[in-house]
Order: structure tokens, then C-alpha cells, then sequence
């Protein structure tokens, strides 16, 4: 569940040139929401990112006093706590459940406007992820990679992710939930002089399940929930 590095990693491309607003100076018709619930099997994240401007935008919106982002689960509710990467601000939360089928609601609270107060997400069911093996090694240039995962045919669209620091970060959709996906030889991408070097490297395997956006996000977003399972594997040249 607390994945800090994941999560870093997913934030990083955004700190290119980034900057934040605060809250108070927007309406909710102008913000763009991120919205996500996501286990790794024991226990559950649920992360909310602001912008102004889209979902591309590097425009981060950090909440004010009077503003307050909550995510409820069953007969609990908790307020989502600020994490920051230099201008880049997100807020999080912890549940203990990790439950398929678990909805969970995100309510943007507000005085300025009625901001919005309903945005759900429900859990996938999980899987596990059977191949490859932990450390297993593999030319990124010769080789297939075979990623393979148990309790497939679920109906939910399925990512597979890789990176590592010697190949740009891959971001591979998944046909169809069929339990197995071939990363085929020479479609890692090495960066400039890194050809010739080995490196560790994560493959990082999404089960997703959209959500319903409160349509007081003007702007739009995304909502989803979400089962993530990881591997770690050696990536030779």
C-alpha cells in the first residue's frame, strides 16, 4: 500500500518546470482532478492531484484553509494529508482495506463554491503476478520478456509498466486480460550511453477499473480504482 517511491516515480515527469496555485484563487469549474484508489494487496492508497489548466498541465493546486479534500470508505472517513515534491503537491490517504469491489468516494469540500463532493472509485480484482521471476535476468535486446499473472479474464484494462535506469520508462497497454503479456526483444529503449550498461528495473503490473468524476471539476479528470502488483528483474544490454 504506502508505495513512496512509486509514487514519486509517477510524479517526477511533472516537475519539469512546474508551479502550484493556491486553492483559494480557483473555482472548482477550473480544476483538473486525478483521482485514484489503488492496493497492492494489504491495505489501500487513495491519492487526489489538483491542476489548473488540463491534465497535462504543470500547474498544481495547493488547497487553502477553507478548502478540504476527504476520501470515505464504508462508516469511515478520513481527510487526505498534503505530500509535496517541490511545487508538485498531492494528498493522501491509508485504509487497512484492500477488498475487491471496495468504492471509494474523494469529496472535494469547499466555501467558495460547492466544489465537489462526489467521486468514486471501486477496486478491481486482484491478481497475482507469477512471472517473471524476482531478479531473473534478460537482454533487453535479445530477449522476450513474458509477464504472466494468475485470476485473469476479469474485464478490467490492464497496463503493463517498465523502468529502470538504463532504459527510458515504458508504458505498454495490455490487449487483453489473458493472463500472460510479451514485452518483445528491443522494445526497451536504452537512454544515450547507457547501451551498453546493465541495470535493475521494475515492472509495475495495473489492474484498473474507471470511476464516476464529480462533474464540479469543470476542467474534467480521471478516477479510478486500482490493483498494482511489482517485480523487480535485471536488464542486460
Amino acid at each position: 500500500m504506502r508505495s513512496p517511491l512509486i509514487l514519486a516515480a509517477m510524479l517526477l515527469p511533472a516537475l519539469v518546470a512546474c508551479e502550484s496555485v493556491d486553492s483559494t484563487d480557483v473555482l472548482t469549474s477550473g480544476m483538473y482532478a486525478d483521482l485514484t484508489a489503488q492496493t497492492e494487496g494489504d491495505g489501500t492508497r487513495a491519492t487526489a492531484t489538483l491542476r489548473v489548466g488540463g491534465g497535462t498541465s504543470n500547474t498544481f493546486v495547493r488547497l487553502g484553509a477553507d478548502d478540504q479534500l476527504t476520501v470515505n470508505l464504508g462508516e469511515t472517513t478520513l481527510e487526505m494529508e498534503e505530500v509535496s515534491l517541490g511545487e508538485l503537491y498531492s494528498y493522501i490517504a491509508d485504509f487497512d482495506s484492500s477488498d475487491a469491489g471496495s468504492t471509494f468516494t474523494f469529496a472535494f469540500n469547499r466555501v467558495v463554491d460547492e466544489g465537489a463532493p462526489s467521486s468514486t472509485a471501486t477496486l478491481p480484482e486482484p491478481f497475482t503476478l507469477v512471472g517473471p521471476q524476482p531478479a531473473e535476468v534478460f537482454s533487453r535486446t535479445t530477449q522476450d520478456i513474458s509477464v504472466n499473472w494468475e485470476n485473469s479474464n476479469m474485464g478490467d484494462p490492464m497496463e503493463v509498466r517498465v523502468s529502470g535506469d538504463c532504459i527510458m520508462d515504458a508504458s505498454l497497454a495490455v490487449a487483453q486480460d489473458s493472463g500472460s503479456f510479451l514485452i518483445g526483444a528491443g522494445t526497451l529503449e536504452s537512454f544515450d550511453g547507457t547501451v551498453d550498461q546493465a541495470c535493475d528495473a521494475t515492472i509495475s503490473v495495473y489492474r484498473r477499473r474507471p470511476g464516476t468524476l464529480d462533474v464540479g471539476y469543470g476542467e474534467g479528470g480521471l478516477v479510478y480504482g486500482s490493483q498494482l502488483r511489482t517485480v523487480k528483474i535485471r536488464l542486460d544490454p
